[in-house]
């Protein structure tokens, strides 16, 4: 017989017992660990998706509350539970906020600066407004000026934001 040919014979019936072993082993491992415990489902937990964005939503009956809010997209809805226990939802709607930054433009006003600006020149009237109206610098100067002070900041962080979302800055 070839030596070759007895090598490689010998070879193949070493990795062939080799992998039988480690198989072996492998199924011993599985039988001894032991197995999870599987958690019984509670009858009143329930599953919803947000009416907005489609978010899985689970929740526990009964409800401290009829009104819940999607983490994802910050909608608000209602929730009525029958005497089934069948959960309908109802999409609450905000009025709109008529001091919110809806375009790209009202931002580039917000900043007072130019809608060509480079992203330095928006850093730099960012932190000059913000500077301006912050309410740290005016919370001596009374409830109604500190109040508007805080408005402006939200109005100035939006519209930077925006301006982020937009990659201008």
């Amino acid at each position: 017989m070839n030596p070759f040919i007895f090598a490689a014979a010998a070879f193949a019936a070493a990795m062939a017992l080799g992998y039988l072993l480690i198989k072996r082993r492998i199924k011993q491992k599985r039988e001894k660990s032991p197995k999870p415990a599987v958690a019984k489902p509670n009858p009143n937990d329930r599953v919803i998706s947000c009416p907005a964005c489609a978010q899985q939503i689970k929740f526990t009956l009964p409800v401290k509350s009829n009104k819940a809010q999607c983490r994802k997209c910050a909608a608000q809805f209602k929730l009525d539970v029958d005497a089934h226990n069948n959960v309908y939802i109802t999409e609450i709607k905000l009025p709109e906020d008529d001091t919110a930054v809806k375009t790209l433009d009202e931002c580039f006003a917000i900043l007072e600066v130019k809608p060509e600006a480079i992203p330095l020149d928006i850093r730099a009237a960012y932190k000059k407004k913000i500077s301006e109206y912050h309410p740290d610098k005016v919370e001596n100067l009374g409830a109604k000026i500190r109040q508007v002070a805080e408005e402006e900041t939200r109005r100035i962080n939006a519209a930077y934001a925006m301006l982020q979302e937009d990659d201008r800055v």
